[in-house]
Order: structure tokens, then sequence, then C-alpha cells
């Protein structure tokens, strides 16, 4: 048997009334805000001044936000949104109900190309700063950013890997606890523990592991029919949260009970975790190299490294693992499931191709400097 990392990590910090206040927020300030620190002394190093840096935050953060929304919306669930145009600029979902569910969906693709453009009208306004010149010291923050928002996809248990018996598969079950809080209250069900029981299957088609889940809850008079027909439905006709836990083919997940006061119970039950590949994780390592990379060789070479060589090893190298890794990752649209390749790879092809042709032009220009 393997030991999985079983992921129960909740995707907010804290929870203040109604709001919380989420892991993937913070981390994608935080990729800003670490990013703004290092284009900063990128700019101030080459004589430049903060206000040419702030000019072009501005433009960085509304081409990041906008292109990815639209990149989102366009790419992979244009089938909804081209009936509900209102729905992509406004965090708030009209039909069946008005309710605010804030900018869910977000495409890095579409943030890619919303920065090329945002980049090619910045250098058109300031022409002292040339398009290559630009994206070369961009490239490198958006490294960095990226490897702090895939971390924070980690936090969501979001973007999954295809089922895997790996020792570096990760079981997501927060997501389950979430679901069987908000379906039954979180005052019926205070907590949510899980625990390896030791023991793999195969039954199911694809790997899964045998789990003690143990849910903290009132005083409940008959714990296994509580559990053996209420939690059974409750799961059972929620499939977006089956990807995580397939349940027995019995139908028996009751273990045992245990009384821990007038007011709360322990039930333990039986589920199967599904474990996968921590897509979000290899692409997060990925792109935290890739900013050491690209960094380092700025910082070796400074104002002469060849224009459009940082640019060019950055989408080569990072377009690259991203085809490569849409392998272990599970589609994004149902769309994607009869394609030969996903969408993902799809808008990695494009920007390969461009780095590539860049990379060529920048070998080029350092042979030949007069050009």
């Amino acid at each position: 048997m393997l030991n999985y990392i079983i992921w129960n990590v909740a995707p907010y910090i804290a929870e203040i009334g109604n709001f919380e206040l989420h892991w993937y927020s913070i981390l994608f300030a935080a990729g800003f805000f670490l990013g703004f620190k290092v284009i900063t002394s990128i700019y101030t190093s080459e004589g430049r001044t903060e206000a040419d840096v702030e000019k072009l935050a501005i433009y960085m953060f509304l081409a990041t936000l906008i292109g990815a929304r639209l990149g989102h919306c366009i790419f992979y669930d244009w089938a909804y949104f081209q009936h509900h145009i209102l729905e992509i600029f406004l965090p708030v979902e009209f039909e069946p109900t008005f309710k605010f569910t804030g900018f869910r969906g977000l495409a890095s693709h579409g943030a890619a190309f919303g920065i090329i453009f945002a980049i090619w009208l910045y250098s058109r306004k300031y022409k002292d700063q040339r398009f290559l010149y630009v994206l070369d010291r961009v490239v490198i923050v958006v490294a960095l950013a990226g490897a702090c928002i895939r971390m924070g996809n980690l936090m969501n248990s979001e973007i999954v890997g295809k089922p895997a018996a790996s020792v570096t598969s990760f079981v997501f079950v927060h997501p389950m606890q979430e679901h069987l809080q908000s379906t039954f209250g979180k005052k019926t069900i205070k907590d949510v523990h899980f625990s390896e029981l030791g023991k793999d299957s195969v039954n199911f088609g694809y790997p899964v592991t045998e789990l003690k889940m143990t849910l903290v809850t009132k005083r409940i008079d008959s714990a296994e029919a509580f559990v053996n027909t209420a939690i059974w439905n409750s799961i059972y006709n929620a499939p977006d949260y089956q990807e995580h836990i397939a349940l027995p083919v019995d139908k028996n997940l009751f273990l045992g009970s245990r009384i821990l006061d007038d007011q709360t119970q322990e039930i333990d039950m039986l589920v199967y975790g599904i474990p996968r590949y921590p897509a979000q994780l290899f692409e997060a390592i990925s792109s935290l190299l890739l900013f050491v990379l690209l960094y380092g060789i700025y910082r070796k070479y400074g104002k002469d490294t060849p224009e459009g060589l940082l640019f060019g090893l950055f989408v080569v190298i990072l377009f690259s693992l991203r085809f490569f890794y849409e392998i272990f990752k599970e589609n994004q649209s149902q769309f994607e499931d009869g394609m030969q390749w996903n969408m993902g790879q799809i808008l990695s092809i494009p920007l390969v191709l461009a780095g590539i042709f860049v990379l060529i032009r920048a070998f080029r220009l350092k042979k030949n400097p007069q050009q």
C-alpha cells in the first residue's frame, strides 16, 4: 500500500461572519506584491524610476484579470457565457437565482495573451521602453506570480490531476467536508476528519484507498441509519464530489460511533479516497524554478541580456511543460473529453512556437549586434 497525502486543507484562512478570507486571494495578491518588488529592483538598477514601474503595474494587473477571465469564458465555457454576457464582467449569477459568486473561472492562457497585448500597448505609449525589452523583464515576475497562483489552486483543491497510484498522489477530501456541512449544516456536522485504513483497492477501475471518515455531529438517535441513508444519498446524488470520494458498493458506510458528551458524538464511516496527481503543485514548483532561472540569467547579464532571450525561454519552457502536464490533468470542461489534445495543449502550441521564433532572433542578435 502507498501512503498518500490526505489533503484536507480549507480554502480559506479565516471566517469573519459570512466573509471568508481565501488562501487563493492572499497568494494572488502576494504574487503581485512580490513581483512589484522584483520589477522595481530591476527597473531602478537600470536607471528607471518607480513611476515607470507603477504605470507598468497597472497595465499588468488589468491585463492579468481581464485576460484570464476572458480566456476562461471564451476558451472553456463559451457555451454558457455566450448567453450570459454580463456574468463575464460581473461577479454574480443571474439565473436561476440572483447571487454573488465572485469571478469563478480564470485561465492562465488568457492571462498570457492579455499580458502580451497589454505590453504591446504599453510600449507603443512609452516608446523609450521597447516591446521585447519590457516583456523580458515582466516574464521574470510572471513566473513568480504563477507559482503563487498555482499554490492557491492547491489550497482550493482545484485543477486536479488524474487518478494515480503514485507516491506523489494527493487525496483531496476537503470538498467532501464542505459538501456535507453545506447540506446538513454546521450545527449537525460540526467537523470531519479523514485517516487512511491501510488498504488499497482496484475494484473501481481506478486506484482508491480505504479511508475512515469521522463525522463530529450533534447527538443523533440512529447513527447507522443516518450514515447509510442520509449521508449515502447526499454523496451519491452529488456527482461533482465523487471525483474525490467513492462509496462502498454494498452501501454500508457505518463503522461505529462514540458519544463524546450530551450534545456531541463521533461517527466513523468507510469511504474510498481517490488519489490524484497534484498537478497544481507540479506547476507551482516548475514556475518557481523558472523564476530562479530567468532572474539568475538577468542578474548575470543585466542590460546585456540579448533582447527576447528571457521572454523566449519563458514561453517555451512554461508552455512546453504545460502541454506535458495536461497529460496528467483532468480536463477543465466536458467538451474536451472527445478531443485528442485538450484546450490547454492547443493554446500552448502557438505560444511555444512564438517563443522559439523569439529565441532564434535573440541568438542572431547576440552574434550580430548590429542587426
